[in-house]
């Protein structure tokens, strides 16, 4: 490694420098604009056109837009099905997924709240029915068992370092209540 590589940049800098292996990293910035430098902003960039243009200058500023995710063409095929009533998990072929009681529970609370981050404590409380949380890794060791149990190709449970858990992807389970 070179001296220069070993050097960090600074804060403000906008140098970049080939990582180890090619890898690339990808930092992204939110920025808060007063309404007199967007003004400022707009001036700049907005193209001069002349009075014999034939170009609104309202369409001569080209305004980002929003763009949605591409909707599936056909809904997804859940890869778990959790059965409430009898306390099952099931693989989309059928195979049943060998849960404890709390594993199940933890699972079936995650999966019913999805796409919001879990804090272990609430997750104690929820589950365990802890009013005074111990400070034991308990959330942490069954997360890793339930993840165990379902294997590499069911990814459900995303942790959120120092925070807790979150299921992402709901739609790969479908919850049946009978």
């Amino acid at each position: 490694m070179t001296p220069e590589a070993a050097r960090p940049l600074a804060a403000n800098s906008f140098e970049t420098r080939p990582l180890q292996d090619g890898a690339v990293v990808e930092v992204t910035a939110r920025f808060i604009v007063t309404r007199q430098d967007l003004a400022a902003l707009e001036r700049v960039f907005t193209p001069h056109v002349t009075r014999s243009s034939t170009v609104d200058e309202r369409t001569a500023l080209e305004v980002p837009r929003l763009r949605s995710l591409p909707s599936p063409a056909e809904p997804v095929e859940p890869k778990l099905r959790i059965q409430v009533a009898a306390r099952r998990v099931l693989r989309a072929d059928g195979t049943p997924v060998d849960l404890t009681r709390l594993e199940f529970d933890l699972l079936l609370h995650l999966c019913e709240n999805p796409g919001r981050v879990h804090r272990r404590t609430s997750l104690l409380t929820a589950v365990w029915r802890c009013t005074s949380p111990p400070s034991t890794r308990t959330v942490d060791v069954h997360v890793r068992r339930i993840r165990r149990k379902l294997g590499p190709d069911l990814d459900l449970i995303t942790t959120v370092r120092g925070v807790g858990y979150r299921v992402d992807r709901a739609d790969e389970v479908h919850i049946v209540r009978e």
